[in-house]
């Protein structure tokens, strides 16, 4: 009986030690990176001859300025980047949480970069003055949002 209570008064302790070995509690550094959307499977077959079928699906990612690819973890912030086509044009600079041991971004803001001047990039809705990060229709008049790119 006396090592129960002793196993429970020490157990949240033990689970953060845990944690913290196992790298679960550890901070996931930030970084900022700029370049530009690319296919994966295009720009791998481009580099070290993977495979390429005539149709496939185009599986984006990151290419940085200096060469490095990363996988980009589709969510809030990244929804834009794989649903609107205009951005996969353009010099991007992203802000994003690079995962210890992977080349994988979990993007956390997105600008752009033109004529050597980073913009804000983001969505507008003229009628309710309603901002957003991704495209679509606005939550209150259904009306379509506008993209935004503007000097910061």
């Amino acid at each position: 009986m006396h090592s129960t209570r002793h196993t429970v008064r020490h157990a949240p302790g033990l689970l953060l030690l845990f944690l913290v070995c196992h790298g679960v509690a550890a901070q996931i550094p930030e970084v900022q990176l700029r370049g530009r959307m690319v296919c994966l499977i295009e720009e791998l077959h481009r580099l070290h001859g993977a495979e390429l079928p005539a149709r496939h699906e185009h599986h984006y990612g990151f290419k940085t300025e200096d060469g490095r690819l990363f996988t980009l973890l589709r969510g809030t912030y990244s929804e834009a980047l794989f649903a609107d086509a205009r951005l996969r044009e353009k010099d991007l600079l992203l802000k994003a949480r690079l995962f210890p041991g992977t080349q994988i971004l979990e993007v956390l803001r997105i600008r752009s970069v033109r004529a050597g001047v980073v913009q804000d990039l983001y969505y507008y809705c003229d009628i309710c003055a309603i901002r957003s990060v991704a495209p679509g229709v606005c939550d209150c008049c259904q009306a379509p949002m506008e993209l935004v790119e503007k000097p910061e």
